[in-house]
Order: C-alpha cells, then sequence, then structure tokens
C-alpha cells in the first residue's frame, strides 16, 4: 500500500524452485527434504559420521553418494542444497581430517562427526549440525525423493465464512487461515516462493495491540497444499535502528532465489512513519528459504542511486530477476541480485489512475500480466491488469480484473502464484482483504485481523478474469487443477 498516507486526502521461475540436493533423482543425492545435506560414512554415506578430524575417517562424502573414496572435496553442489549443503564431512577428505567444511558449510567438529554443517539441505531447510550432521540420512545420503506431487495427492480447500449468494460490498471476503498450532495466520502484503514441494508465503506481521501499521517483522508460514499453513517464525525482525527499526515503515516483502547465486533475496520497501518520506526498496538475504534474513541495506545501482519508491515486488524469470514498483517501475538486478543495473517506467500499466500501486506481476505462457490498484490507501478499489510480451513492454491496458463495482472482490493484489501440476496449471489470485477496507474513517487500523482472498484465476486466451466468487473450491496441488463447489 504505497500511498497510505494519500487517503486522507507470486512452469517459470516465479517462486517455483527446485534446490539441487532436494529435488534430485535417487543418482543424484537429493531425498526430498534434506535438513543439512550432511556427509555419509566412509564406504556408504548412511551413518553420517565422516572422515575424523585425526584421519581415521573416509573421505568426504560425495555429490551422489555421500562416502565417495579418493574424492576429498567435501560433496559439491549436487550433494544437498544450493546454497553450502557440502555432504562431506571435510573439505580435504579423511586423510588426515582437514577441518574445513565442504562448499560453504561450517568446519566438523574434532571428531568429524556428520560432517560439515549443510547450509541449505532439500527444501531449503535448517542447517546440518555440525555436531551430529543429521546423520547424513536426509539430503546428503543417496536419496530416494522427489519434488513432484501425484495427482490427487495433496488437494487444498479454500471455504469462506460468508455465505452471501452475492458477494458485494458490504459483504467482507476472505479466509481466516489457522496455522497448525491454531493461531491465525499472519503475513500480509507479500508473496509465495515455492521450494521444492512447499511453499513459503511471507508477509507483513501485524501487531493485535497497536494500530499504528509499524513494522514489527516480517513473518513466514509453510504449506503444501496453499490451504493448511506451519508457522515458521519471524524471518527478519524489526531492527535495533535504521530503515526497519523502530517507529518506521516496512512492507510489500518478496522473496527471490537469486538465479546465478541460488541465494535467497528478500526485497521490501521501507519508509518514515508517512509512507513518503525516505522511502526506498531495501534487502535482505539467507541462505536458506525459511532462515533468519540479514538486512543488507539499500537496493542501488552502482553509482549508489536507491528505487525510492513505496509499493513493490519482485520475480525472477530463466536467468534474470526484477523488481518492480508502484507507478509502473521495472528494476532489473544485477547478477548477483544485490542491486540494479537498469530501470525503466512503462506508464501504460497505471491504467486510468493516477499510478498503480500493490504490483502483481506473473509469466503464463508467453504472456506478463501487471495486476494493480489505485492509490486509495487501506480502502479497496477495482484493481485493473495489463499485458505484454516481454517484461520491458510493450505493455497494453486490458481493463477491471473483476465485474467493476465489486472492488476486486474487497481486495488488493499482492501475488499470483502458479500452481503447475501433471495436467494444468491453476494460477492463485491472492488478495488481502485489509481490515475496515470499506471504512472511509479510520481503515486499516486492525489489520492483524486481515483475510485471505484465494481466487483461481480464469483465462480466456491472454485475458484474464475473477468474474465470479467462488465461495468454496478445491486446489488439486499435483494435477495443477482446480474445481469450485
Amino acid at each position: 500500500m504505497s500511498c497510505r498516507a494519500r487517503f486522507a486526502i507470486r512452469i517459470t521461475a516465479f517462486g517455483v524452485l527446485c534446490l539441487a540436493g532436494a529435488c534430485g533423482s535417487p543418482s543424484s543425492g537429493g531425498t526430498g527434504d534434506g535438513q543439512g545435506g550432511t556427509g555419509g560414512s566412509p564406504a556408504t554415506g548412511g551413518s553420517g559420521t565422516g572422515g575424523s578430524a585425526t584421519g581415521a575417517g573416509g573421505q568426504a562424502g560425495g555429490a551422489r553418494t555421500g562416502g565417495q573414496s579418493g574424492s576429498g572435496t567435501g560433496g559439491g553442489l549436487a550433494s544437498g542444497g544450493v546454497s553450502g549443503g557440502s555432504g562431506g564431512a571435510t573439505a580435504s577428505g579423511g586423510r588426515g581430517g582437514s577441518a574445513a567444511g565442504g562448499r560453504g558449510g561450517s568446519a566438523g567438529s574434532a571428531g568429524g562427526r556428520g560432517g560439515s554443517a549443510g547450509a541449505a539441505g532439500g527444501r531449503g531447510g535448517s542447517a546440518g549440525s555440525a555436531a551430529a550432521g543429521r546423520s547424513g540420512a536426509t539430503g546428503g545420503a543417496a536419496g530416494s525423493g522427489s519434488c513432484s506431487v501425484a495427482a490427487g495427492a495433496v488437494i487444498g480447500t479454500f471455504t469462506d465464512p460468508v455465505t452471501a449468494t452475492d458477494i458485494s460490498p458490504p459483504n467482507p471476503p476472505g479466509i481466516t487461515f489457522k496455522d497448525t498450532d491454531g493461531k491465525p495466520v499472519n503475513a500480509h502484503g507479500g508473496g509465495i516462493i515455492k521450494v521444492c514441494d512447499t511453499f513459503y508465503l511471507h508477509g507483513e506481521y501485524f501487531l493485535s495491540t497497536t494500530t499504528d501499521n509499524n513494522f514489527n517483522g516480517f513473518s513466514m508460514y509453510s504449506s503444501k497444499d496453499l490451504a493448511t499453513w506451519k508457522n515458521e517464525g519471524i524471518i527478519l525482525p524489526q531492527q535495533p535502528s535504521g530503515q526497519l527499526g523502530p517507529n518506521r515503515k516496512g512492507e510489500r516483502p518478496h522473496i527471490v532465489r537469486c538465479p546465478s547465486t541460488g541465494e535467497f533475496v528478500l526485497y521490501a520497501h521501507a519508509a518514515d512513519v508517512t509512507y513518503q518520506a525516505d522511502k526506498e526498496v531495501v534487502y535482505a538475504t539467507s541462505p536458506t528459504v525459511n532462515g533468519q534474513y540479514t538486512l543488507r541495506g539499500s537496493l542501488t545501482d552502482a553509482s549508489g542511486n536507491i528505487a525510492a519508491h513505496s509499493d513493490m515486488s519482485a520475480l525472477s524469470d530463466g536467468d534474470s530477476a526484477y523488481v518492480v514498483t508502484e507507478s509502473g517501475w521495472v528494476y532489473t538486478l544485477a547478477a548477483d541480485c544485490h542491486s540494479w543495473v537498469s530501470a525503466k517506467q512503462y506508464s501504460t500499466v497505471n491504467g486510468t489512475t493516477g499510478g498503480v500501486e500493490a504490483p502483481t506481476v506473473f509469466k503464463a505462457g508467453s504472456t506478463w500480466y501487471w495486476i494493480g490498484s489505485d492509490k486509495t490507501g487501506w480502502r479497496a478499489n477495482d484493481d485493473f491488469y495489463s499485458t505484454a510480451p516481454a517484461i520491458n513492454g510493450p505493455w497494453t491496458y486490458q481493463g477491471y480484473l473483476a465485474p467493476q463495482g465489486k472492488l476486486t472482490w474487497m481486495t488488493q493484489s499482492t501475488w499470483v502464484m502458479p500452481v503447475a501440476g501433471t495436467q494444468s496449471t491453476t494460477y492463485v489470485y491472492w488478495g488481502d482483504h485489509w481490515y475496515g477496507n470499506q471504512d472511509t474513517t479510520a481503515p486499516g487500523k486492525h489489520n492483524d485481523q486481515t483475510t485471505y482472498v484465494f481466487q483461481p484465476l480464469v483465462f480466456s486466451g491472454t485475458k484474464i478474469s475473477l468474474p465470479t466468487y467462488q465461495v468454496s473450491w478445491t486446489l488439486d496441488v499435483g494435477a495443477g487443477t482446480w474445481s469450485g463447489k
């Protein structure tokens, strides 16, 4: 919501990832849910004991078997994770047992048990323990898992508690998702990234004790079906000071796995309490999708120019990654995803408004789509969209996403998640129904109670729409299909 002060006047690589160690066939060493890609025993890779620091053990876990003898290379990228998932006990092998971990992993303990702590095994999972190495059984040993999901195996069910036959203002739509602990899911205005067979939803965390909507952290939840969520915790907390410190705004977090490095990079916008002063895009990084993200600072070009915008999003496509912002700006990112190399504005995507916010950009087939909303603060409006053959245009305005006057089923766009299966691909629209978004005097005061509107986009050629509100529908993740109830 880029202009919240003004109301007073998620196929392609869009979050769909398979890490090297997690998604391999049995010959590649992936198990499907590796917890750090640790090393194996000298011969079989099954025990995870690795070479000891005294040289008593065998070689470091190899890229494929976890216990390759004679290689002494400490497991390559194919052995349990893209970023540091080493699979080997030591970088130099068991002959004398160097204490150095393989490919970014931390050093093995003095006894070499489990080898290095793999930084990113399987589904972007937790780091392997240097002391026990998680036995090398998940992510480092010869794997049998896969990222594929069979049709009919995973079904997500979405049922709105509102039973009105016509969902129109002021009937408030939206689902209050509950996590596996029974608490409301609290991550809004963000995105979804898929790693192997798991979806990771991330967004703004709102407190129930305040109404100022200041930054209190970005939270994350994981799911296999987009309907049942596990709390992964706060992945980027409020900082002691600075851009995302106390009495600051921090919004629209979106995570991209950098195509060239495999690093997970979170982009967001930061600003002062007015939303308008000192506004810019900032970024944070983590070796794992659900790990703790370290704030790196402003996203700039080589000359130090910032991206001075509010509402924004981020995405990748093939070897490229982008940050898109309100008012139609596209920032092409550098190879390491830590800076931008070019910026261009496409005013067509603003439609008939003074400027689009809540940018939601995705690609379906060979067509790019840009969904956005008018700048009405926390209050819902009729979202609209444009299309293009490439992200750098030319863009063509197409009109409203839902029937005019329905206010996009009283939501504001934030992400579209492609769910590709064996039979088709369903594109799931995520819109936030901000608390009190029909209140013209004080909307958005209790955003911890914001609800989720997940709806399947309907395609007609290259046109998209949300023609009717699906009060209850199901998603077959393995097939990539949906059906209404």
